[in-house]
């Protein structure tokens, strides 16, 4: 492939290009109205010459994004506040919103227009989504982005969700767009309802079975009343200890998940959960994986839109929403902003694979970088699935012996209880 070299920044392009992918600047100081040179080969006769404009088929454009506000430079658009979740919401509402932003997908991509989907969603929506759906639809009617009426119900998405919208209405995506949040959503209801269901039954059908054997173990090891027992004193004792030692072991569970629920629903905790996870030898490839695949996919989005390389790094990072990767994504910004490479920066980083930084260097050097990143992103995807399949296998079969070796503790000391209440039964009754 023939390259040439930027006059402003000396780094190396595509003949194709028209402007430098590094410095945004033109790459031929060839005046207008100066015709292109005549072909010299039957190479520059396929080849597009370097000042000869680029034939691209644009795609519509959304209502929403039609406007000037939403067009406006990425410096004036407001930035997330944080790129960690204002709350962890329940499972239903992520099954609400994975159905919501998977109807806005398929509405767009059929080619009704944004403000006409959100009407439709306000009308199919349950809850409080429908008011939602009616502020975007009221918003893309005047114009404006979709992603100011997101940024102010931010406990209702991640901040992640925000800045790939934002990217989307800037580069006319919205519909992939939808479908990369719609795609998140579904996986993390799929993962927490099939973790949700094992530790459900184990905890609904095994817990009360063993709340029940504890008292009546206890019953067992205890002396032998003089009198002998009863029917009437062996139940007070089995009461006794359902009191005193079943009943604060049910309470203590039942308030250790309630402060895990109430804790888990603030970003400081989920930060510090992110970073144990992170640690973690299977769980934490697999948040790797998917923050990376977040940040590729809107790292390419955004330039796709034709956001500087600089601006759409820094908001890639934080649509990113990792306690521990999205710092180390931050320190990229300063170095392209300096005029290092995008692949040059990244390699330094050391976050990502060598063969996703060969692919941003070819797409740099091909002047296809976001198709690039875009790919990328899909390998992370695929790598995702497969180790989330694995975690949600290992996690069945991790909580199954967890609960089988609780049930035979249980059962071998009930057994070796009631041994020895037989012989002692024995001896007393020869006394």
């Amino acid at each position: 492939m023939r390259m040439q070299n930027c006059p402003h920044c000396g780094a190396e392009n595509s003949a194709r290009r028209n402007t430098c992918y590094q410095c945004q600047r033109p790459l031929s100081s060839q005046p207008e109205d100066q015709s292109p040179p005549a072909a010299r080969s039957r190479w520059d006769m396929i080849e597009t010459q370097p000042g000869a404009p680029k034939q691209r088929s644009l795609r519509p454009m959304p209502e929403a994004i039609s406007s000037p506000a939403a067009r406006a430079p990425a410096a004036g658009r407001p930035r997330p506040r944080s790129y960690m979740p204002v709350a962890r919401r329940g499972l239903t509402h992520v099954r609400r919103m994975g159905v919501f932003f998977r109807g806005l997908h398929t509405l767009t991509r059929s080619g009704i227009a944004l403000a006409s989907a959100c009407r439709e969603m306000a009308r199919q929506a349950p809850g409080r989504l429908r008011g939602l759906a009616q502020e975007m639809a009221q918003a893309a009617e005047a114009g404006q982005p979709i992603s100011s009426v997101m940024e102010r119900h931010r406990n209702l998405f991640y901040p992640w969700h925000i800045g790939v919208v934002r990217a989307a209405e800037t580069g006319g995506f919205l519909p992939e767009a939808f479908d990369q949040i719609a795609q998140a959503y579904e996986v993390e209801w799929e993962t927490r309802s099939a973790l949700r269901l094992r530790l459900f039954v184990y905890l609904f059908f095994g817990l009360p079975a063993v709340l029940l054997v504890i008292p009546s173990i206890l019953m067992l090891r205890q002396p032998i009343p003089k009198e002998g027992w009863n029917p009437q004193l062996a139940i007070q004792t089995v009461l006794y200890h359902s009191r005193t030692v079943s009943l604060p072991i049910a309470v203590g569970i039942l308030a250790a998940a309630l402060v895990w629920q109430i804790l888990g629903a603030t970003a400081w905790f989920q930060g510090v959960q992110q970073q144990i996870v992170f640690r973690l030898p299977v769980v934490g490839r697999l948040a790797r994986a998917t923050a990376l695949d977040r940040y590729l996919a809107t790292l390419g989005l955004m330039l796709r839109g034709g956001l500087a390389i600089a601006e759409a790094a820094e908001q890639a990072a934080l649509a990113a929403g990792h306690a521990v990767l999205t710092p180390r994504l931050l320190q990229i910004v300063p170095a392209v902003r300096e005029g290092m490479p995008l692949s040059q920066a990244l390699g330094a980083a050391r976050l990502l694979d060598a063969d996703t930084v060969n692919m941003a260097l070819t797409g740099e050097a091909s002047g296809r970088l976001p198709d690039m990143l875009a790919r990328a992103a899909g390998y992370y995807r695929q790598e995702n699935e497969v180790k989330r399949r694995m975690l949600l296998r290992s996690a069945g079969i991790v909580i199954g012996v967890l609960w089988l070796c609780v049930a035979g503790a249980v059962f071998l000391i009930g057994v070796r209880t009631y041994l020895d209440f037989v012989f002692r039964l024995a001896d007393w009754m020869m006394q």
